[in-house]
């Protein structure tokens, strides 16, 4: 791909070594996942030691199309590089997802490496006054630190704190990091974002991930946002929800609030904090009691949902309106909506994971979306909005504290499981594959 840019002084163009235009990213997209994907796109002369440099202003710049890290949506980004430094930025107009839109934080992006008030190397607080360290002196005097520690204490006097920023890679080796230091004190941000999700979804259906995609929101003919407010925190994902309501779709935004999202609703539901469950479990009332449920995918590919209609029961229109504060008539008109309004999807953040009951909250989400047969399909699905760029990847690759890369428990049961299916527990945290013997 060649792009040419004229002004008065400069002639702008990309280079084919890094370039990626909307074909080959689908593409690489749907062959490759994780590192795999991101080396495949990236190519081999991206990886190199970072220099400051001064710039001459008349300096011919070139435009390589990079991606946002800054949340989940994975936004396109011309970076402009004059004599190998990042000087300027635009949003890409032919990438899928932003389409040459940006939020105020893909915006501020370049200032990640370039900024004038980042840290550029080591610094030590000594009587008052930060000091510079060479990269060696750092590292010896916290691993230094860390020794000393373990030698007074045990390993499991430090703590590993991970991040969503680290790449599937990094994410790996910080477990590893930690598991040969000698103990299990590890977590990442997910923590307190999406763990719960993590654990809800897959324990429905087998991967706790948004099921569909960006572009897909648009095929929805009903949306329903609960805890979620894309209109301020994902407004690149908000540009598809709009045209997905500009093509006909229905929007039910739940929240104690009345958010900007909510401003854009058919239909808003002002439900107490801390009562998703009662309330999904009193859309499912409605369901069951009126029929509209998907009787064909239940039977085909749903487990258990006969003991899901016998627990709603209990929920009432009464019993729901006196507990989640929404009255009879509109979980009636909310619930004949979902069920007439097909394909549906539900949208959902940290505001339905981020409670001490969060996991049961996603798993009612995604009973409602299996009681509708609404899974497996365009426009439906559970799309579980991220707030930063590898919250996925990093909870993957074994950053939370529970499970080992790909989700792998550490109880003792999980290992009685696995050594069903020929999975065996050697040489400590080492899995090896066995032959099953049948």
């Amino acid at each position: 791909m060649r792009l040419t840019r004229k002004s008065d002084t400069v002639e702008t163009k990309t280079t084919s070594g890094l370039g990626l235009n909307r074909r080959q990213f689908l593409k690489s997209a749907s062959l490759a996942t994780g590192g795999i994907a991101a080396a495949s796109m990236l190519g081999a002369g991206m990886m190199r030691k970072a220099e400051a440099k001064d710039v001459p202003h008349n300096a011919p710049t070139e435009v390589k199309r990079t991606i946002c890290s800054h949340c989940s949506v994975g936004c396109g980004i011309y970076a402009e590089v004059q004599n190998g430094v990042w000087t300027g930025q635009e949003p890409a107009f032919d990438h899928p997802f932003n389409q040459g839109g940006h939020c105020a934080k893909g915006a501020a992006l370049r200032e990640h490496g370039h900024g004038e008030k980042r840290l550029k190397y080591p610094m030590k607080l000594e009587g008052g006054k930060w000091k510079r360290l060479s990269w060696e002196q750092a590292i010896n005097e916290v691993g230094d630190k860390m020794e000393s520690i373990r030698q007074e204490s045990d390993p499991d006097s430090v703590y590993f704190m991970g991040s969503a920023k680290f790449s599937n890679e990094q994410a790996y080796m910080y477990r590893k990091l930690a598991a040969m230091w000698g103990t299990n004190n590890v977590d990442h941000s997910a923590r307190i974002c999406h763990s719960t999700t993590v654990a809800g979804v897959a324990n429905t259906w087998g991967y706790g991930a948004q099921t569909n995609s960006f572009n897909d929101i648009r095929n929805s003919k009903c949306m329903m946002f609960i805890g979620s407010n894309p209109c301020e925190a994902h407004p690149v994902a908000m540009q598809h929800i709009l045209i997905g309501k500009e093509r006909g779709a229905k929007i039910i935004v739940v929240d104690p609030r009345f958010t900007r999202t909510a401003a854009k609703s058919d239909e808003y539901v002002h439900i107490r904090p801390g009562t998703d469950i009662p309330f999904i479990y009193g859309l499912l009332w409605h369901i069951f009691e009126n029929g509209w449920q998907d009787d064909s995918f239940i039977s085909q590919r749903v487990y258990g949902m006969e003991r899901i209609q016998e627990e709603v029961k209990k929920y009432t229109p009464e019993e729901v309106e006196n507990i989640a504060g929404v009255p009879k008539a509109q979980m009636y008109r909310v619930a004949k909506m979902m069920a007439e309004t097909k394909p549906g999807t539900i949208v959902w953040c940290m505001g339905g994971t981020q409670h001490h009951i969060g996991n049961a909250n996603t798993r009612a989400y995604c009973i409602l979306q299996l009681a509708l047969g609404n899974m497996g399909i365009e426009g439906g699905g559970t799309n579980i909005f991220r707030g930063h760029d590898n919250v996925q990847g990093a909870t993957d690759f074994g950053l939370l504290f529970d499970n080992l890369p790909g989700y792998y428990g550490l109880t003792s049961g999980a290992w009685t499981i696995g050594q069903m299916y020929g999975i065996s527990n050697q040489a400590g945290l080492k899995i090896v594959l066995t032959k099953v013997n049948t």
